[in-house]
């Protein structure tokens, strides 16, 4: 497939964007670039570590872009933030549509989190079990490998590999079918097209999940956070939503520039939530 002038255009401008947001960002303790999980040049993932003291929690981030867009290093600033607040962190990159379809991207993710719980040692990622983190479509991605038997990576020491969800801005439940090119990129899971669906899955696991979304996005409405927690609560797993006053799609992201008045707070939510019960060893 090739890219029209318009969508070179638009790839242009977020990735200008995003750069400019890791100039305005965090200073990371240490950055480790383009570790490959996998074979293909996109399976790769960015290893953001704290400068000093304990580690607080560990965290894999699974960008979005409607699963045919968006790359790793576009987050440098997110994976800086977490740095700064003693999180480690994974930016975790993934193959897209076209040149893969559901579920490959999927599974791609689910890889790099067994590869980086067995080889992330080696690189100063202290021992613990894994935060899954995503936006729009990464959350998405996120909730299948947690949720979805058919993803969720191997555990040698139940509940040691993940230890919970944060969706931001993103997808639980939604209709493939209704769309030219979504109907494409999971065209393997017609025609009901219900195992690419996490809220399906809620309840499999004992993973609490956080989710932030903006009452103003206008890209994933708001009620499909609620409906999942909905879901959530009716099979007995613990689920909490922040919903964002004022905020759209992309908005929420813009909190982990220190610079923005929510940034401590936004940081605040997800370091309760990360050391609640399940903080990363030192």
């Amino acid at each position: 497939m090739i890219k029209t002038g318009f969508e070179q255009v638009r790839s242009g401008l977020r990735r200008g964007l995003f750069q400019g947001l890791a100039r305005a960002g965090h200073r990371p303790g240490k950055t480790i670039p383009g570790l490959n999980y996998g074979d293909a040049a996109e399976q790769a993932l960015d290893l953001y570590l704290p400068a000093d003291g304990p580690c607080r929690a560990r965290v894999m981030f699974i960008h979005g872009g409607a699963w045919h867009s968006g790359h790793r290093s576009e987050y440098a600033f997110l994976g800086a933030a977490l740095a700064a607040h003693r999180v480690a962190c994974a930016v975790v990159g993934y193959r897209l549509y076209p040149q893969v379809r559901y579920p490959a991207f999927v599974h791609d993710v689910a890889q790099a989190v067994v590869w980086l719980q067995r080889e992330g040692h080696w690189f100063g990622l202290p021992p613990g079990p894994l935060y899954l983190m995503g936006h729009s479509a990464g959350a998405h991605i996120a909730c299948l490998v947690a949720l979805n038997p058919q993803f969720r990576p191997p555990e040698p020491v139940p509940d040691q590999t993940l230890a919970g969800v944060i969706g931001i801005a993103g997808v639980y439940r939604f209709r493939p079918e209704t769309s030219p090119l979504y109907s494409q990129i999971f065209a393997p899971a017609a025609p009901d097209f219900t195992a690419v669906k996490p809220i399906h899955f809620v309840g499999r696991y004992p993973l609490p999940l956080l989710l932030l979304h903006g009452d103003k996005d206008r890209v994933i409405a708001a009620r499909n956070a609620r409906q999942m927690v909905a879901a959530a609560d009716a099979a007995g797993q613990e689920a909490e939503l922040q919903v964002l006053k004022g905020y759209g799609h992309i908005r929420p992201l813009f909190d982990f520039l220190p610079f923005i008045p929510n940034h401590q707070r936004t940081m605040a939510t997800l370091l309760s939530f990360m050391t609640r019960s399940r903080p990363c060893a030192s």
